[in-house]
């Protein structure tokens, strides 16, 4: 349950639903398997694997939701082989060509009855909601799966709250500004890896691995006019991840001393360990989030002023 990626949205203050509420919405879109000839389907449920879980787990104004995703594994290429030995033999057999709209039959003739046979895939989508900050933690990074939950937990909420991204204006400057200059907040330390682009040549990328990041090979990649796309970095020695320049946070890391401290809380069961679990995550994660976006708002708001003042002085008069 531990996120290993994370993408941040920010929920409007409105959003007031009770556990129980928000369980009896859940309830309509639960998770019904896929029929034999359905290719998808999703839907709720329990973050915790076992039998007779709420839907939802709370802990300390944070509320856990989990989406369940069945996909069919059918390539294409198997629709396309089994259409194409059909056609041969209609064709070997009644001695005529087969029409476009015959062909369209049959190809969804031939997907229903590979799709009994196909075997699925399923994929879990773990996000919280916390309802101090006005947040919505998505537990991965993947545009399409992300897309997904949001298209059924916009159904949950609506009329009683609403979910944007977080619009936050020149993060990759920020980042490159952080290791041009080493300007950044103490509760962070920059580590050995980052991804460099040239903004007029997007196809140039550096990617740095094992490096340090201030040696003058990278720095003068940074004065040639390369921008930080992804940084890695570490807070507080608690955490580590990589921050990519739309917010995105992938390989996030716990520090031993941090999933130690949930251990120590001899939770027993099942349930307690994931809430236990739950708990020392999300606040770990307050704290990181706190720290990043008053990092970054603090570059944008210093920004604005320097842009502000130096169109004050092209006003002035001579």
């Amino acid at each position: 349950m531990w996120f290993k990626q994370a993408q941040l949205f920010q929920l409007t203050s409105k959003l007031s639903d009770s556990p129980d509420d928000l369980i009896e919405k859940l309830e309509k879109l639960k998770f019904k398997p896929c029929r034999p000839s359905m290719q998808f389907s999703m839907g709720w449920v329990s973050p915790i694997d076992e039998e007779d879980e709420p839907l939802v787990q709370t802990t300390h104004g944070r509320t856990m939701v989990c989406l369940q995703i069945e996909e069919k594994i059918l390539p294409p290429i198997v629709i396309r082989q089994a259409l194409a030995k059909k056609i041969k033999e209609i064709e070997k057999a009644e001695s005529r060509k087969i029409s476009q709209k015959e062909k369209y039959s049959l190809k969804d003739e031939i997907t229903t009855t590979l799709l009994i046979r196909a075997f699925s895939k399923l994929t879990r989508v773990y996000a919280y909601m916390d309802t101090k900050n006005h947040w919505l933690v998505i537990g991965t990074i993947n545009e399409k799966k992300i897309e997904q939950f949001l298209e059924l937990f916009k159904k949950v909420i609506a009329g009683t709250g609403e979910v944007h991204p977080f619009e936050l204006k020149k993060l990759s400057s920020a980042m490159t500004h952080w290791l041009k200059h080493k300007s950044y907040s103490s509760s962070f330390s920059i580590e050995k890896s980052c991804v460099l682009q040239d903004p007029n040549q997007t196809n140039r990328i550096i990617r740095c691995q094992q490096q340090d990041l201030f040696a003058s090979s990278i720095q003068s990649l940074i004065k040639d006019g390369c921008e930080v796309k992804q940084l890695a970095l570490t807070w507080h020695d608690h955490i580590d991840i990589v921050l990519s320049d739309n917010f995105a946070l992938s390989r996030i890391r716990f520090h031993d001393e941090i999933t130690a401290e949930a251990s120590e809380m001899n939770a027993e069961t099942v349930s307690q360990k994931f809430l236990v679990n739950f708990f020392v995550m999300t606040e770990t994660f307050d704290g990181l989030f706190r720290s990043l976006l008053s990092e970054l708002l603090g570059f944008q708001e210093l920004k604005q002023r320097k842009t502000t003042s130096a169109i004050g002085k092209e006003k002035e008069p001579i």
